[in-house]
């Protein structure tokens, strides 16, 4: 609803917000399965998410 609304200019994006404590899986996705290499893949995305954002807080630390 959000969207479309957006689309007709009726709601500023920038208002908007979501909780994800109250994002659920479906119980069907539980148990799920993945194929080694897309595994392999995407550990290695988090990984290098997490050195992009530790480098990103070290520039932004103050020096002393």
């Amino acid at each position: 609803m959000i969207a479309e609304a957006a689309k007709r200019g009726q709601v500023d994006l920038g208002l908007v917000s979501v909780d994800s404590t109250v994002a659920r899986a479906h119980h069907h996705a539980a148990g799920m399965t993945v194929d080694a290499e897309l595994l392999e893949a995407l550990e290695e995305v988090v990984a290098e998410e997490k050195g992009l954002r530790q480098r990103d807080q070290t520039r932004r630390s103050p020096s002393r």
